[in-house]
């Protein structure tokens, strides 16, 4: 598991492509490594999964219409944006295996 956490936190660090499908999978690792992502090096993860859990996913996005996925991708960016360097602290962290 750690393994797949490391190689998803790289992916974000090198790329926003598969942004949200990276976020939500490493919420996930970290609710099955903690419990609960709340408090861990994960919890920033779980923050965007819940904020984003209305925007379409890549395999829902061909069943959207343009003015939703313009409007999703404005979201998308802005919220990418936000929490940049939280999220890149925290996959740093995952990185370097420190627990939290």
């Amino acid at each position: 598991m750690s393994e797949d956490a490391i190689q998803l936190a790289k992916n974000l660090l090198e790329t926003d492509e598969n942004y949200l499908e990276n976020i939500i999978a490493l919420s996930r690792i970290g609710n099955e490594m903690y419990g609960q992502c709340w408090d861990t090096n994960y919890h920033v993860f779980g923050l965007i999964a819940s904020e984003t859990d209305h925007l379409p996913l890549n395999h829902v996005r061909v069943n959207c219409s343009e003015e939703f996925l313009a409007k999703a991708d404005k979201e998308l960016v802005e919220t990418i944006k936000f929490y940049r360097s939280d999220v890149a602290s925290a996959c740093n962290k995952i990185i370097r295996n420190i627990n939290v």
